[in-house]
């Protein structure tokens, strides 16, 4: 009767391997547990025990281990034979060997024991070397031409193999390993989905977890558990179901266990009634810090709505491994894109600080990845690990921003591409980083130049444009920058349709950005120095018409002008005049190319009299150009009550 299901492949190589092999040499997935190779009955072994079950199944009497801590024993015997005759012929057994010389040595005894087939597993390989004060160059040589003479000696006879673990093969040296015919290396891969699949349900089994679901959903929900540990050994679906016994939680809420296995942490933002009250007002909480963006908030709050209640990728039937939600934020410079990541952090997390920044114009060269997923072995820092996937490990649940992403290099898009299809990134160490709690989101100017000064300044989109025309222009024109350009038209794949795009400043925002820069000056100078600041309607118009001038250089821009236009020329007369009162500013203007204040004493020269009471900053008549409309609340709060 065939098998109804396949073992793993490595257990064919490791049996037709120990017909003609004297050296094993295995790595990869060691510590874990296998399906065991008996088809009447389902088991998962350990290692040792399947190799003693292909060993025993062609004729091996005893299965030896080495360790260098405890020294040679039995691992496995025939029942037939008598472990104690493996003593009696002067094996070392239970003796730890002090250098590599005396390791040789019980290698040699056991190679030319003959009193029936035995195999020696040498465990924990890779660190034989460093574990003794011999050269370990001569330690190889002394095996290699151990197997060379018993191939001699014993021609047609079965050969006593010696079974390897090493962390990485490349941990033996080449000579030993390259170009020689006695010796197999066999790389033990992870568990396929059928192996996972068959260990969801020896576990479910085991916890009664298939008592409280009905037959029609036990495989659905084992396929899913099975799904969502893809890349893991079966030993962690062994940690996942002790988490899920100790939290209470059956099959259909694995995917929580399996979350607290990820992130270490028990506690889900996601999920917190805190966060499901502040979007009730996330429209005004964003509006506090973004101006002038009406049409990016709201698109941006639809896309974390469905990311707070887990819907992102729902209609692809994705598992949950993908990251919560992407953002791709697209417009001018200067005109919010970052300051609404900061802000969505805060939003979403209380504390701006689990944003993790990263400049895309430090990326742009091909080795530059390295920074993200650690330097290869060997290269100095290797040991420090990838930035991305360290800080992705320290705070799963946060915010990760790419910031002008259109500049780095295509090598490290292809990490973007793995985060947002895999929701997770392996480091040069072979740490694993998981992406399933974070927001992603990137930042780009793409298609807000044209490249051609023949027209339009060689800008691709002008203030004048209408939204819908903007928008339109970027959104083409990031579709171009990735399909033709860069050639990665998956990347835009995995984006989909979250792209925000930002429009131009227009008055009203920039007189809001003004008004609340003005005010951090104003605040800052009464904090540091104990002098208030005020403005007459006049001179705050005066200083807000020279301070957005400009409608390409954006919020930045405003900032820029607002230190030239009153920061300097302030500070200026704080120290030409020594320490001063409350200052009352009556006007600013622009003199032969230089900003100048009119305080209220100066104006009134001698009939100023003794104090001036200070009055505070005024704010400017209302702009007399229409403002937009700010979604309302009360959509947002509808929304969220319906859940």
């Amino acid at each position: 009767m065939p098998r109804p299901y396949d073992l793993p492949s490595w257990y064919d190589e490791v049996s037709s391997a120990l017909s003609y092999s004297d050296h094993l040499v295995l790595s990869g997935n060691l510590g874990d547990v296998y399906p065991g190779p008996d088809d009447t009955r389902e088991e998962f072994l350990e290692l040792h025990a399947i190799l003693w079950a292909q060993l025993k199944a062609t004729g091996f009497g005893a299965l030896l281990r080495y360790d260098p801590a405890d020294g040679l024993g039995v691992l496995a015997a025939a029942e037939h034979i008598d472990a104690e005759a493996l003593r009696r012929v002067g094996l070392p057994m239970g003796k730890g060997a002090s250098t590599l010389a005396d390791v040789g040595a019980m290698h040699a005894a056991v190679a030319d024991f003959g009193a029936f087939p035995v195999a020696l597993l040498l465990d924990h390989a890779s660190h034989l070397a460093t574990s003794a004060r011999d050269d370990g160059d001569s330690f190889f040589v002394t095996i290699d031409a151990t197997s060379r003479e018993r191939r001699r000696a014993k021609t047609g006879t079965r050969l006593n193999p010696t079974i390897w673990l090493v962390d990485h093969p490349a941990d033996l040296p080449d000579w030993f390993v390259l170009q020689n015919p006695s010796l197999r290396e066999i790389q033990l891969e992870l568990p396929n989905l059928e192996d996972r699949f068959r260990y969801a349900r020896h576990l479910a089994g085991t916890l009664g977890w298939l008592n409280d679901v009905s037959v029609l959903d036990q495989d659905r929900l084992l396929q899913q558990f099975a799904l969502e540990c893809d890349g893991k050994p079966l030993l962690a679906m062994e940690a996942i179901a002790k988490i899920a016994r100790d939290e209470g939680l059956g099959l259909a809420h694995i995917s929580d266990a399996i979350r607290v296995f990820r992130t270490g942490s028990r506690r889900n933002p996601w999920t917190s009634p805190v966060l499901r009250k502040r979007m009730q007002n996330a429209g005004d909480i964003l509006g506090a810090r973004i101006k002038g963006q009406s049409h990016a908030v709201e698109k941006t709050l639809d896309i974390l709505a469905r990311s707070i209640l887990g819907l992102s990728g729902a209609q692809s039937g994705a598992m949950h491994t993908r990251p919560r939600g992407a953002l791709f934020l697209v417009g001018p410079t200067g005109v919010g894109k970052t300051e609404l990541a900061k802000a969505v952090t805060e939003l979403l997390f209380g504390d701006e600080t689990l944003c993790h920044r990263f400049d895309m114009s430090e990326f742009m060269a091909e080795n530059s990845v390295a920074r993200l997923l650690g330097a290869p072995p060997g290269h100095l820092g290797h040991e420090n690990g990838g930035e991305l996937v360290n800080a992705a490990n320290r705070r799963p649940f946060s915010v990760f921003l790419f910031d002008e992403v259109e500049k780095a290099h295509p090598r490290v898009l292809d990490v973007f591409l793995q985060i947002l299809d895999e929701g997770r990134l392996t480091d040069a160490r072979g740490m694993t980083a998981y992406f399933s709690e974070a927001l992603i989101i990137f930042t780009s100017n793409i298609g807000v130049a044209s490249g051609s000064r023949a027209s339009n300044m060689g800008m691709n989109v002008l203030p004048s444009d209408s939204y819908t025309e903007l928008s339109h222009k970027i959104g083409r024109a990031v579709e171009d920058h990735f399909r033709t350009e860069l050639k990665r038209p998956e990347l835009l794949n995995r984006i989909g349709q979250n792209i925000v795009v930002f429009d131009f400043l227009k008055g009203p925002g920039m007189a809001q950005i003004f008004e609340a820069l003005l005010q951090k000056v104003v605040r800052r100078i009464e904090m540091m120095h104990r002098i208030t600041v005020s403005l007459t309607p006049e001179a705050t118009s005066s200083l807000r018409l020279l301070c957005t001038q400009d409608f390409f250089e954006g919020g930045r821009g405003i900032a820029n002008r607002i230190e030239t236009h009153f920061i300097n020329p302030l500070a200026r007369k704080m120290f030409l005049d020594g320490a001063m009162g409350d200052i009352c500013i009556t006007d600013v203007r622009e003199v032969d190319g230089k900003t100048v204040l009119e305080i209220e004493d100066d104006a009134l020269g001698d009939k100023a009299p003794a104090k001036v009471e200070p009055r505070r900053l005024v704010q400017a008549d209302p702009p007399r150009y229409p403002q937009r409309v700010v979604p309302g609340n009360d959509r947002w709060r509808a929304r969220f009550e319906r859940g």
